[in-house]
């Protein structure tokens, strides 16, 4: 492009301010609120921002929560934990993780358990259940948005969570991820089959599926040491809005056991109708549930 300018003429400033989209999130009584800066999401994008803080209070148990967002824009706003040296990476840094390029250092921590309207997510525990916060743990607040406008925007984010003292907890739950980020995705429709076995037994409070735009149907099956099977999560036909809003199989207290030696498996289909191979995170296969009893969050990739 070629730009003239008279010698007399000075330069105009013709950077355009993106639009404000922030939220104006009501007064809240939970304990801990995190407030990621607010993010610019250029147009036609699709965007995940990592935001590294460290908690430095008492050790207690999360109960509960909020995860709010821009109901027209986000995807998802959910509280990992990162290995990160603080050195390296210093509280308050914000990196683009688009890419997943963060995924190495880091783990679900905690994260909601039911959608309860467009931009807000919930947790929400059995009494007497808590995940574990302790005092000194990093974080990493990652936030998706996805702008289908063709202008810039800012948009800002918040956590809240409820917490109660760490010796009113019962029992501690923990969320488990079973995927893959080995994907690549050709052109047209495919299928790929992920299993995961685990090492010690399990209570369930829930489980569903996650896939992106280009999936078309998700099964997770839970393979027994009794040679039986039984499918937890069914859905062949996938629709777009599940990839925000998706479907729960959830469990009483104490109804859904999963032994030693037990997998799962997942299997995620896709119909692919651009030009390229996508990978992970464009497009995911992913199992996500609550356990218990667990103190960490476990990461199972195939």
């Amino acid at each position: 492009m070629l730009f003239l300018f008279l010698a007399c003429s000075e330069p105009k400033d013709t950077e355009i301010e993106p639009t404000d989209f922030r939220v104006e999130y009501e007064e809240t009584d939970a304990e801990l609120v995190f407030s990621p800066p607010d993010f610019v999401v250029e147009a036609y994008s699709d965007q995940t921002v990592c935001w590294y803080d460290t908690y430095n209070g008492e050790t207690v148990g999360v109960t509960g929560g909020k995860f709010l967002q821009h109901p027209d824009f986000g995807h998802h706003v959910i509280v990992m934990r990162t290995n990160a040296d603080e050195d390296d990476v210093p509280d308050g840094t914000i990196v683009d993780c688009s890419e997943g390029n963060e995924m190495v250092q880091q783990e679900p921590f905690v994260l909601p358990t039911e959608a309860i309207s467009a931009g807000t997510a919930a947790l929400t525990l059995p009494e007497g259940m808590a995940n574990k916060f302790k005092g000194g743990e990093r974080l990493m607040i990652q936030s998706h948005h996805i702008n289908y406008t063709g202008e810039a925007i800012l948009l800002n984010d918040q956590v809240e969570l409820d917490t109660i003292p760490i010796e009113e907890v019962d029992t501690f739950a923990a969320p488990l991820i079973h995927t893959s980020t080995d994907l690549a995705i050709e052109p047209g429709e495919s299928t790929k089959v992920v299993t995961c076995t685990f090492e010690e037994d399990f209570n369930f409070l829930y489980v569903f599926g996650h896939l992106h735009e280009y999936g078309t149907a998700i099964k997770i099956e839970h393979n027994k040491v009794d040679g039986t099977t039984e499918t937890l999560y069914d859905l062949p036909i996938w629709d777009v809005e599940y990839r925000d809003n998706p479907p729960i199989t959830n469990y009483d207290v104490d109804e859904k056991l999963v032994k030693a030696g037990e997998s799962f498996t997942t299997t995620c289909s896709w119909n692919n109708t651009s030009s390229d191979v996508l990978g992970f995170p464009e497009e995911m296969c992913v199992a996500s549930a609550m356990v218990y009893p667990a103190t960490v969050a476990m990461v199972c990739d195939d």
